[in-house]
C-alpha cells in the first residue's frame, strides 16, 4: 500500500465531520496512523429534516460550502484517498438525492448515502483495533439513528439500525414502536449471552467518558456505568445554559447529551451493562479503514 494521507467525510445529521489521518505500513507489515486534520461543523441538518420532510436552503448552503471547505483541506494534504458518506438525515430528506447531485456538481465530491446497515457495519471495522476478546455490543448514537453491533468470539455477527437519535428525540420525532423493537433486539442478547458491556462511540459518549474518573483497561478508555448514570442524573438536572457554564459544554453538545444519555442508559439497564469502553473513534475511522484495506488488496 502507499504510505501516506487518507480521508473520510462524514455528513451526520448532527454535524459533518472531515478526518485525515497519516498512514503508513511498518517494515514488519503493520499499519501505523494518527490524525493530522481534525473538522467538525454543527449543520444540525436534522432540524429541517424532522420539521419539513426536507432540507430548506439556508441548509443545503452550508453543507455545500463545508464540502468544499473538506476537499480544499483534502487536496492541500495531497489524500491518496478519501470516502465521502451521507446518514440519516440525508437518507430521510425527500429533497436528499437532489442535494447529493449539486454537491457533485459544485465541489466534485461524490457523496454515499449509506444505509442504517452499512452504517453499523463501517463503525464495526473498528473492532479489531481494540482486541476484545469478550462478548461485546456495539451502540453508536448518531443524531438521527443509533446503530447496534452484536460482536462475539472476535468476529461481527450482526448489526442493525435504528430511527432513534439525539436530534430526533428532540424534536419528539421519534415512535413508541421503534423504542420498542431497540429494547426486544438488546433483551434478545441478554437472555442469549447474560450480562454485557457495550463499547459506545460517538461524540456524546466521548463527552460523558471526559468527564468521568478516566478509568482505562488493557488500553482502552472505560467508562464506569455507576459513574455514567451519575453523570446523566447531574445533567438532567441543569439547564443548557448550565451544563454549557459547568461542564464546558459548547451549545450544540449541552442539549444532545441528555437524549443521547437516554439511549445509553436505556441500553445498560437492559443488558445490565457494568463498563462502557468508549474508544474515541466512529464512522469517519471506518471509512479510513475501508480505504486502507481496499489498498492492501484484503478486501
Amino acid at each position: 500500500m502507499k504510505n501516506g494521507y487518507y480521508g473520510s467525510i462524514d455528513v451526520g445529521t448532527n454535524a459533518a465531520r472531515m478526518k485525515i489521518k497519516n498512514v503508513s505500513q511498518t517494515i514488519n507489515g503493520s499499519i501505523e496512523t494518527f490524525i493530522v486534520q481534525e473538522v467538525r461543523v454543527p449543520l444540525r441538518l436534522g432540524v429541517d429534516v424532522f420539521k419539513y420532510g426536507e432540507i430548506k436552503d439556508k441548509k443545503e448552503k452550508q453543507l455545500i460550502d463545508s464540502i468544499q471547505a473538506f476537499k480544499m483541506l483534502m487536496n492541500i494534504y495531497d489524500v491518496i484517498a478519501f470516502k465521502a458518506v451521507a446518514t440519516s438525515a440525508l437518507r430521510e430528506a425527500a429533497n436528499g438525492a437532489e442535494i447529493i447531485a449539486k454537491i457533485k456538481e459544485q465541489t466534485d465530491v461524490e457523496l454515499e448515502i449509506l444505509s442504517g446497515q452499512e452504517e453499523a457495519s463501517t463503525i464495526s471495522k473498528i473492532a479489531k483495533e481494540l482486541n476484545l476478546d469478550d462478548t461485546y455490543v456495539f451502540v453508536d448514537v448518531g443524531g438521527g439513528s443509533t446503530e447496534v453491533t452484536l460482536y462475539h468470539k472476535k468476529k461481527v455477527v450482526e448489526s442493525n439500525s435504528f430511527p432513534i437519535g439525539t436530534l430526533r428525540i428532540l424534536a419528539e420525532a421519534d415512535k413508541p414502536e421503534t423504542w420498542k423493537r431497540f429494547k426486544k433486539l438488546l433483551k434478545g442478547y441478554h437472555d442469549e449471552f447474560g450480562d454485557l458491556d457495550i463499547v459506545g462511540t460517538g461524540g456524546n459518549i466521548n463527552r460523558y467518558w471526559k468527564m468521568s474518573s478516566h478509568h482505562e483497561r488493557k488500553g482502552n478508555h472505560v467508562l464506569l456505568v455507576s459513574d455514567f448514570k451519575k453523570e446523566y442524573k447531574d445533567l438532567k438536572e441543569l439547564t443548557i445554559s448550565e451544563r454549557m457554564e459547568k461542564y464546558k459544554l459548547k451549545p450544540d453538545r449541552a442539549d444532545v447529551i441528555i437524549p443521547a444519555g437516554k439511549i445509553y442508559m436505556t441500553a445498560t439497564e437492559i443488558l445490565n451493562s457494568k463498563i462502557i469502553l468508549v474508544p474515541m473513534i466512529g464512522l469517519g475511522d471506518g471509512l479510513i479503514d475501508t480505504l486502507i484495506q481496499k489498498d492492501m488488496n484484503i478486501i
